[in-house]
């Protein structure tokens, strides 16, 4: 029996609430086609509320603290760390890559075989991206058997939607717009796949806030403007030839323009909202940024979709208990036999598919590394009851929350229920129990913080 493709689509910062729910706002009529012809998974737990740390998890299905992925800095992923997809090229995979040139700073394409794996990080699937994905799939460049990573940029903020989907009718936000515009080219993607000999995961590698809420029947949207998303476009263009020589500090004129527009924004922002009387949500997802502010570890940020899909995988089939990142490639391994990835977390989801039982497993989160410096280490543990957030390097546990009671995580339990505080942090210390495996870099180099700026993270 021949070996399937696989393709593995990862939507950067698509929430699970904003892509499996019946009350979306977005149309995704391709999405919802793999969701009918599959398995979807709405509690998908991230492990980290960043691109770097949350795929460097998956593709190695450990927490990202055993890939020497710290609370502190960003690194890069050390090539050294075996990954699932070194393991696919060993069996006989063409490994491919269409991912923005944030994964290769990173180090995440190092085991993909194309040489053109990446992409700026400002060119969107309507800049001709889209077109460049059709034309591998079409022209046989993509030797059976062939794994295919393609992560679609066009939702990170700031979003610039495509004047075809601006409509009202394609969503009540940018965000949501832009999903139904993402959506448009699924469908053109899956068109050219052989469903029968392929497996589709569809997946994102953390969520984002949508700062959109309702207050005194009226709506307050705070999203970037078109102006803020064209100069952050124009700044990524201009990155490599526009450089401040004297300190090495890569800040193109126009990334300042876009930094002065952002910092008057807030400024007014936190005048108008400081004055009105909102819930702990609504202030949080207005004031905070899953590139700034918070410990960034709220199920807006980490809670994903994940729909596996084609292969004769089980049809129209939704699956609610609590799953993480961390168990797609063990998933994939079960499915199409692949030797075993050893000392991984992970576990195969194929018994839930199959309506067998699998006992549900904590998942491990941690606070993204801060662009602010003394930063605290922030770690957490999510079931599907509770979650618990405390600091990495003390005993002191700073917030609980009943995720049933309290879905958007509004009242600090973490006084009134000791006994769970010791059961979750006892969970917690046994994830924790293992040695770190060592980084290419125990710092945060240069490169890596010009990479942040040039993604509006500094």
């Amino acid at each position: 029996m021949s070996k399937p493709n696989i393709l593995l689509i990862v939507i950067d910062s698509l929430r699970s609430d904003k892509c499996i729910s019946k009350n979306l706002s977005s149309i995704t009529p391709n999405i919802d086609f793999l969701i009918k012809n599959g398995t979807v998974f709405p509690n998908t737990i991230s492990s980290a509320a960043a691109t770097a740390v949350a795929m460097s998890s998956i593709f190695t299905g450990l927490p990202p603290f055993k890939i020497g992925m710290d609370t502190i800095n960003y690194h890069r992923l050390s090539p050294d760390i075996e990954t699932y997809v070194k393991i696919l090229k060993n069996n006989g995979y063409k490994t491919h890559a269409t991912a923005p040139s944030v994964a290769e700073d990173f180090g995440l394409i190092c085991d993909f075989e194309n040489s053109d794996s990446t992409y700026r990080n400002y060119l969107s699937l309507f800049d001709g991206l889209g077109e460049q994905i059709i034309e591998k799939l079409v022209n046989g460049s993509l030797n059976t058997p062939w794994f295919f990573y393609i992560h679609i940029f066009d939702l990170h903020t700031p979003i610039t939607v495509p004047k075809s989907f601006s409509d009202k009718k394609f969503g009540a936000s940018k965000y949501e717009k832009q999903i139904s515009a993402i959506d448009f080219w699924i469908g053109k993607i899956i068109e050219k796949i052989n469903l029968q000999n392929t497996l589709i995961i569809l997946t994102a590698d953390h969520g984002e806030y949508v700062p959109i809420v309702e207050y005194n029947n009226k709506i307050i949207n705070l999203e970037a403007s078109d102006n803020e998303a064209k100069l952050w476009k124009m700044s990524n263009k201009s990155f490599k030839r526009l450089v401040r020589k004297r300190d090495g500090d890569v800040r193109a004129p126009i990334a300042k323009m876009g930094d002065l527009l952002r910092n008057t924004r807030t400024k007014i922002k936190k005048q108008k909202i400081n004055e009105l009387n909102l819930s702990p949500y609504q202030k949080r997802v207005l004031m905070e940024s899953r590139m700034e502010e918070g410990h960034r570890m709220f199920d807006d940020l980490v809670k994903v979709p994940l729909i596996f899909s084609g292969l004769n995988i089980p049809s129209n089939k939704e699956i609610l208990q609590q799953v993480r990142h961390i168990d797609i490639f063990p998933t994939i391994e079960d499915m199409i036999s692949l030797p075993k990835k050893q000392n991984v977390d992970g576990y195969s989801l194929l018994p839930l598919m199959q309506d067998k039982f699998l006992e549900e497993k904590p998942a491990y989160i941690q606070n993204p590394p801060s662009i602010k410096k003394n930063s605290k280490k922030i770690i957490g543990i999510r079931t599907s009851n509770y979650k618990m957030i405390k600091q990495a390097d003390s005993d002191k546990i700073l917030e609980l929350y009943n995720i049933i009671d309290d879905p958007l995580e509004e009242k600090n339990i973490v006084k009134e229920y000791p006994e769970i505080v010791l059961l979750l942090d006892k969970k917690l210390s046994e994830i924790k129990n293992f040695v770190v495996s060592s980084n290419d870099s125990s710092h945060r180099d240069k490169k890596i913080e010009n990479v942040l700026k040039r993604l509006g993270y500094v």
